[in-house]
């Protein structure tokens, strides 16, 4: 009886280490998936240049009217990276820009207190948020930008001007096409 009791008394240590193991196993695993990013893929966008993203292929089927033009800042406060300026057939200004030292969290819950935010359907997978000013709900004629997460602390932002054209879609739908051609350009080139 005293040597069944031993035996037991080890199988029970067995499976308490165990346990202890699975438990740190699992508790491991859930801290580094809530640390880890929901992307599917890193795609860093410090070498890009804004104004390959957009083919002029796509430039009709977008309306791009003018070439582009590159210039080599953001607009925005404290904000680095580069930028390429479209105009459309209606006279909108569309800049395409490549943001290397702000994540989305930023604009998830704006700094600005007259910037207001939503998060929108994923492009291509990867995290997106929408922007606008002054009003809390986005004027379809008002100047709009979609953010996507690309990378950790890195963002692509499209950002659309007012525009005061009948013809003209909403700005953020504007910018969520431009966006999402820009992004279909980033991952083919990565691929």
């Amino acid at each position: 009886m005293c040597e069944f009791v031993g035996r037991g008394a080890g199988v029970v240590r067995m499976i308490g280490r165990a346990l202890r193991g699975a438990v740190v196993l699992l508790a491991g695993f859930v801290l580094v998936s809530g640390c880890g990013s929901d992307r599917p893929a890193e795609l860093s966008v410090d070498e890009v240049k804004p104004c390959e993203l957009i083919p002029q292929s796509d430039h009709q089927r977008l309306r791009i009217a003018v070439e582009t033009q590159k210039l080599d800042s953001v607009e925005g406060i404290d904000t680095e990276g580069s930028t390429c300026a479209y105009r459309t057939n209606t006279g909108n200004s569309v800049y395409v820009s490549t943001i290397t030292n702000h994540g989305i969290d930023r604009w998830v819950d704006p700094p600005f207190e007259s910037s207001h935010s939503e998060e929108v359907s994923r492009i291509q997978g990867y995290r997106t948020v929408k922007v606008w000013h002054d009003s809390e709900r986005p004027d379809p004629d008002s100047k709009c930008k979609v953010y996507v997460d690309v990378a950790g602390g890195q963002l692509l932002r499209v950002q659309v001007g007012m525009t005061s054209d009948e013809e003209d879609p909403p700005t953020c739908d504007t910018a969520r096409r431009f966006a999402e051609t820009a992004m279909g350009t980033l991952i083919a080139d990565r691929g």
